[in-house]
C-alpha cells in the first residue's frame, strides 16, 4: 500500500449513536448460570451479506423474544438508528441469543436464522417478519449459527448437545433438511462458537471444555442431504485444547489464520495450523486422527506427522503468532468481530478487529498497521534520535504477508545499494520529523512541552509572566508554525524596545528560556519508540498488543457482547446488556 494514499484508509471508528431499547414486559427472568436468559439483553448482532460494499447496508439485532432488523444513521437529516422491522418471536418462554443472515436461493428475499434457548432453529422472512419453518434435531440449546460463504442454503448450528448440525435449507430437502451430524470424539462439553472457511470445506468450534476443532467438510448438498440418514463425521481433522486455558466462545478465520478468544484471558489470539493450506485439495475423512491414534495427546492434527513426543505436540502442529489485549473481557459470551478487508476498496482496504467489553469500551486493532510498523521501524530513530538499523528475528512471514502480501522477507537489509535505496526512499515512507512530526498517517509522535508552572523552562517560564505578561513562554503547543513564531519575535522586539529600563534583565532571562526551550517541540523518541512498541511490535507471539484505538460509548452502561461490520467496513456496531446498541462510524463522505 503506498504511503501516500488517503488518509482515511488508517480511520478508525468513533461513536456515532447510543441507543437503550425500552425492556419489554414480557422480560424472562435471569438464571444463576452462565447463560443468557434476560429479554431485555441483546446478544447478537450480524450484518446482511449479500448487498454489495456500501450499498444499504441493514443489520439484526437478537435478545430474548425480540428481533430487530436495523440501519445505521444515514446522514445529518437522520442520526439515529432505523427501526426498519421489529419481529417478537411468539414462543412462550423463548430466549434466543444467536442469529446469521441467509437468503432463499431463488428469489433474494433476505432471511434471518435465529436460535437460543430452545433446540429449535426458526427461519424468519426478515422482510415480512414471518416465520418460515422450524428446524428440529438439536438436543439442547443453540447457541451460534454460520451460513456457509459459498451456499446460502447451507447451515451450521453449534449446539449444547455437544454436537455441530448442518442443515439444508433447499425446498427440496424440506422433509429431511438435516445433512450432516458432527459428533462423536470431539467436543466433551457445550459449543460455543463456529466459523466456516471462505471455502466452505472447513468449519471451526469452539466450546466449553476449551477444545477448537477443524472439521472438513464434504460438498454440501452430499449423497445423503435430503435423505433420513445424514452424513456423519466423528472425527475432526484438527483439535486442540492447548491454545487457551479456559472456555472459548468466538473464533473466526482470516485467510487461513485463525483468531480466537476465550473466557478470563482478556486477549485475541492469531495462530495457525501447521502446514493447512486451503488451496490444496481437502484431506480425506479416513485421515482425520482419532483419540486413539494420538494417546489422548491434547492436541492431533492431520496435516502433520504425528510428533515422537507428547512435549512436541503443541510446538509441532499450530503457531501461535500475537496476541491482542482486551481488558476487562472476563465473562462468558462476549465476542469480537472481524472486518477482512477489500483490497480493490477505495477505503476499506485494512483488516481491523473490534472487541467491546463489560465496560462500554470498544477496542479496534488495524492489522494493516503491524505490517507497516514491521515495514517503517528500522528507518525510524531510536531513543537516542538515531536511526536503529536492522533488527533480525521477528513473526513468521505467512503471518504479515496476510496483511498486505508482503513477506517479511523482503524487508531484511541486504547490501549497501538496497540501503541507500532504502534511505531515497524515507520521505515517500513519511517518516515523523521534528518539522512534520504528523507526516506519518498514524505514527503520532510524542514531542516535547514546556508547561508553566513545573521546574526548568517550565518555572522560567513563570517568572518571566510575572516580570511581563507580554514575554510569557509557556506553551502548550508542540507544532507552531514559522508565521507563529515570526509573530512572537517581532512582538518581543516591540516590548523589548518600549522597555529599556528592563532590556538587561529581560535579555539575560530570554537567553536562559531559550536554553531551557531549546527541545521545545522536538520528538521524544525515547517515549514514542516506546508507545509505538506496545500498539504494533510483532517480534515476541506471546506480548499482548496494546489496542490501536479505543472508544467509549458514552452514556451507556453495558456489557458488550458482540460487534458486527457492514461489508465495507464503513459502519460498526456493538450491541450488549440492558438492550444497548451502539454505532461506531468513519469516513464520512
Amino acid at each position: 500500500m503506498s504511503w501516500r494514499e488517503d488518509r482515511r484508509v488508517w480511520e478508525l471508528p468513533h461513536l456515532r449513536e447510543a441507543h437503550q431499547m425500552p425492556v419489554l414486559d414480557c422480560a424472562l427472568p435471569k438464571s444463576p448460570d452462565l447463560k443468557p436468559t434476560s429479554a431485555a439483553d441483546f446478544w447478537s448482532v450480524k450484518f446482511y451479506p449479500y448487498t454489495r460494499p456500501g450499498v444499504d447496508p441493514v443489520f439484526a439485532v437478537i435478545g430474548g423474544k425480540r428481533i430487530l432488523v436495523c440501519r445505521p444513521p444515514s446522514g445529518k437529516d437522520n442520526s439515529k438508528i432505523d427501526i426498519v422491522r421489529e419481529i417478537l418471536d411468539e414462543d412462550n418462554d423463548i430466549d434466543n441469543f444467536a442469529c446469521a443472515w441467509t437468503k432463499d436461493a431463488e428469489t433474494d428475499t433476505p432471511l434471518l436464522c435465529v436460535g437460543g434457548g430452545s433446540d429449535q432453529l426458526k427461519i424468519f422472512n426478515a422482510v415480512t417478519g414471518k416465520l418460515l419453518r422450524t428446524l428440529s434435531g438439536h438436543g439442547g440449546e443453540i447457541n451460534d449459527i454460520a451460513v456457509s460463504p459459498i451456499n446460502p442454503d447451507i447451515i451450521a448450528s453449534a449446539s449444547e448437545d455437544c454436537t455441530v448440525r448442518i442443515w439444508s435449507l433447499d425446498p427440496r430437502h424440506a422433509n429431511q433438511p438435516c445433512a450432516a451430524i458432527l459428533e462423536g470424539d470431539s467436543h466433551e462439553e457445550t459449543i460455543l462458537c463456529l466459523a466456516f472457511h471462505a471455502t466452505g470445506r472447513y468449519l471451526l468450534s469452539g466450546g466449553i471444555d476449551h477444545r477448537i476443532n477443524l472439521w472438513t467438510l464434504p460438498e454440501f448438498p452430499d449423497a445423503n442431504t435430503g435423505k433420513n440418514i445424514p452424513t456423519r463425521i466423528y472425527y475432526p481433522h484438527f483439535s486442540t485444547s492447548e491454545i487457551h486455558g479456559d472456555i472459548v466462545d468466538c473464533v473466526s478465520w482470516w485467510g487461513d489464520l485463525i483468531f480466537s478468544k476465550a473466557l478470563k484471558e482478556h486477549s485475541i489470539v492469531l495462530w495457525s495450523i501447521t502446514n493447512f493450506n486451503s488451496k490444496l485439495p481437502p484431506p480425506p475423512r479416513a485421515n482425520a486422527p482419532t483419540t486413539h491414534s494420538t494417546s489422548h495427546r491434547p492436541s492431533r492434527s492431520a496435516f502433520v506427522p504425528s510428533p515422537s513426543s507428547a512435549a512436541d505436540n503443541a510446538i509441532t502442529l499450530f503457531t501461535r503468532h500475537l496476541e491482542l489485549s482486551i481488558p476487562e473481557s472476563h465473562i462468558m459470551f462476549t465476542r469480537f468481530g472481524l472486518f477482512p478487508g477489500h483490497k480493490k476498496s477505495e477505503l476499506g482496504r485494512n483488516p481491523v478487529i473490534a472487541f467491546c467489553n463489560t465496560n462500554s469500551k470498544v477496542f479496534f486493532f488495524d492489522l494493516a498497521r503491524l505490517e507497516n510498523y514491521w515495514d517503517i521501524a528500522d528507518d525510524l530513530p531510536g531513543p537516542d534520535g538515531r536511526r536503529v538499523g536492522s533488527r533480525g528475528g521477528g513473526l513468521s512471514s505467512s503471518t504479515c504477508s496476510h496483511v498486505n502480501s508482503v513477506s517479511l522477507s523482503e524487508h531484511g537489509h541486504g547490501s549497501k545499494k538496497e540501503d541507500s535505496d532504502r534511505d531515497r526512499d524515507l520521505k515517500s515512507k513519511s517518516i515523523p520529523t521534528d518539522q512534520t512530526p504528523r507526516a506519518h498517517p498514524f505514527l503520532l509522535p510524542f514531542q516535547r512541552r514546556n508547561r508553566g508552572g513545573g521546574t526548568g523552562a517550565g518555572a522560567l517560564a513563570r517568572l518571566a509572566r510575572e516580570t511581563s505578561l507580554s514575554e510569557s513562554t509557556g506553551s502548550e503547543y508542540t507544532n507552531q508554525d514559522e508565521a507563529s513564531q515570526a509573530q512572537s519575535s517581532s512582538h518581543n522586539s516591540t516590548h523589548n524596545s518600549t522597555a529599556n529600563s528592563h532590556s538587561n534583565s529581560n535579555s539575560n532571562l530570554n537567553a536562559n528560556l531559550s536554553a531551557a526551550a531549546n527541545g521545545k517541540g522536538k520528538i521524544d523518541w525515547a517515549r514514542s519508540r516506546e508507545g509505538w512498541s506496545a500498539k504494533y511490535e510483532i517480534s515476541d507471539p506471546l506480548r499482548e498488543l496494546e489496542p490501536h484505538h479505543t472508544e467509549m460509548v458514552k452514556g451507556i452502561k453495558f456489557v458488550g457482547r458482540q460487534v458486527a461490520w457492514s461489508n465495507d467496513g464503513m459502519w460498526c456496531v456493538v450491541v450488549g446488556s440492558g438492550g444497548s446498541i451502539g454505532v461506531l462510524g468513519r469516513w464520512d463522505r
